[in-house]
């Protein structure tokens, strides 16, 4: 026994599998597998060891108990330098296990199936055996390879069939990366079990039923939540040279949805604007051409027009000053005009659901500026959900997609909306959404003349929301404006009516409302009071 190599597999994705068994066989490698395994490998004419022939102990309980036995966790276990556990394994006639192929029942996939409706069958798949294993042997790493993810197939084979070397210390780091694979998938398994079972109930027959009806949720509002995460990249800083930062992916998140054509690496701050600005313009598009300015998370220019390159004028136009060095996000494809159009400026980062060749080309003679593309532009914001850490633990709450449209907006003052002033309060409320509260936006013929955010009043943001605008020679006069959040007093409304300022949309709430409503009728302003409210801290 001391002298034969063994190689465990029990795989539910035997992708790539019957490749690698041979890869293993040639290897000089015993094939011990389980039977669902044996059969699909048997199938493909490879020669395997059944587990019950190995270990004497058939699968029981339908399949519940077949790998959990010491004949298999010792030869995962077993210490290869010490001599002491060599010598019990060639006692007990164990057989070394150097390789285990090993994954786990689909669970997790099963979270997105009509099975999520079933704790029944949810529990089933609940995989105990495959973990057991995969758990041993990424303890045991030094002496024995955990292999839980085809996509390690081929290194793998590669080093096992000496087609690749490595230093002590090399071989180590590889064997330790697919360890920490091991315990991070474990860890993301059990964790999505029971955030699973966190949202189970039972009648009061006893009958299962599960409280979550929406099959797309990702269950992180129960007793246990959280998310397990991996690296993606290291970041050379954070918001400040003195902060470490990386940026990580939630393992439980599709792919990245993005991809990077130009440019530097992104940084901690490039990436907090550019997801800013991704959620804004995915706010916008689907009508007319639109296009977003963002700075520190606010929008400081936005603009909708008959064509990008209108759109992209108007949206500078905005705010002229702060635009600089900001971050430009598109609805449509960016064609060479466009890109001609942005390089006259310095801009940071550039998103578009996809690039002319022609701009693609003119980007690249700028080393420096960040291209990306983002194909599903129009789809949400991944994930359900969004945390913050603050002190004693960590803030969850639904990320705020939805957004009223502004014909559900009750009609407040006497006089209605025109129709050009309902285009631009849709306009207005839209961008008024991704600005920080207190926000305040002032539009006119589809363009952001003014933006009042981050204020410790809402009349400070209406002023202040007036005097950029007045500063970069706006005429607010017919102009409409959006409010995050209610007017606790009637002063926005009056200073925003003297200004000019024709049409207003606000959530209500406030004590004061009706005096909100008496100054905009005082001054022959339309008021709508939105059925939702949108505060950003």
């Amino acid at each position: 026994m001391a002298n034969r190599k063994a190689a465990l597999l029990s795989v539910s994705d035997r992708t790539g599998l019957a490749d690698f068994a041979k890869v293993l066989q040639g290897a000089g490698f015993t094939l011990l597998a389980t039977s669902g395994t044996t059969k699909f490998l048997s199938e493909q004419g490879i020669e395997t060891l059944p587990i019950e022939n190995y270990t004497g102990q058939k699968e029981i309980l339908d399949g519940r108990v077949k790998t959990l036995h010491p004949k298999i966790h010792a030869g995962l276990l077993a210490k290869r330098d010490n001599p002491e556990h060599l010598q019990e394994l060639e006692t007990e006639e164990i057989l070394p296990i150097d390789v285990a192929v090993v994954n786990l029942y689909p669970f997790v996939q099963n979270l997105s199936s009509q099975n999520v409706k079933n704790p029944t069958k949810m529990t089933e798949l609940i995989d105990i055996g495959g973990p057991t294993m995969i758990r041993a042997a990424a303890k045991n790493f030094k002496f024995v390879l955990p292999v839980i993810d085809p996509a390690d197939y081929a290194p793998v084979g590669e080093f096992l069939s000496g087609k690749k070397t490595y230093s002590k210390g090399e071989e180590l780091d590889f064997r330790r990366k697919l360890s920490v694979k091991v315990f991070t998938k474990i860890a993301h398994y059990n964790l999505e079990i029971a955030k699973y079972l966190s949202h189970v109930s039972f009648s009061g027959t006893g009958a299962e039923i599960i409280s979550v009806v929406d099959d797309a949720d990702d269950f992180q509002m129960g007793e246990t939540a959280g998310s397990v995460l991996t690296r993606v990249q290291t970041l050379r800083y954070g918001e400040n040279p003195h902060q470490k930062a990386a940026l990580y992916r939630d393992l439980s998140a599709n792919e990245k949805s993005w991809e990077q054509l130009n440019g530097k690496d992104l940084s901690y701050n490039n990436l907090l604007d550019f997801d800013a600005a991704l959620s804004l313009i995915r706010t916008l598009s689907g009508q007319k051409p639109s296009v977003a300015i963002i700075k520190h998370l606010n929008p400081c220019g936005a603009a909708c027009g008959e064509t990008l390159l209108d759109a992209l004028t108007r949206a500078k136009r905005s705010d002229p000053r702060s635009h600089f060095g900001g971050v430009l996000a598109f609805s449509e494809i960016v064609t060479a005009d466009v890109a001609q159009a942005i390089k006259e400026d310095f801009a940071e980062i550039v998103l578009a659901p996809d690039f002319a060749p022609e701009a693609i080309a003119l980007f690249a003679a700028n080393k420096n500026l960040r291209v990306i593309k983002v194909p599903a532009l129009g789809t949400a914001k991944s994930g359900h959900y969004s945390t913050r850490v603050v002190e004693g633990g960590v803030l969850i709450q639904a990320n705020d997609l939805k957004l009223s449209d502004v014909s559900e907006a009750t009609q407040s003052s006497k006089r209605k909306p025109t129709a050009t002033e309902l285009e631009d309060l849709t306009f207005a409320w839209k961008v008024c959404a991704h600005a920080k509260s207190n926000a305040i936006v002032i539009v006119e013929g589809g363009t952001v003349l003014g933006v009042g955010a981050g204020q410790m009043s809402r009349i400070d943001s209406v002023e202040l929301a007036l005097s950029k605008a007045a500063t970069h020679g706006h005429n607010v006069t017919g102009s409409v404006c959006a409010s995050d959040a209610f007017f606790p007093f009637p002063d926005s409304v009056e200073t925003l009516g003297k200004a000019g300022v024709t049409a207003i949309i606000t959530p209500s709430g406030a004590k004061r409302d009706g005096d909100a409503v008496a100054a905009a009728d005082g001054k022959n302003m339309a008021l709508l009071f939105a059925c939702d409210r949108h505060f950003r801290h």
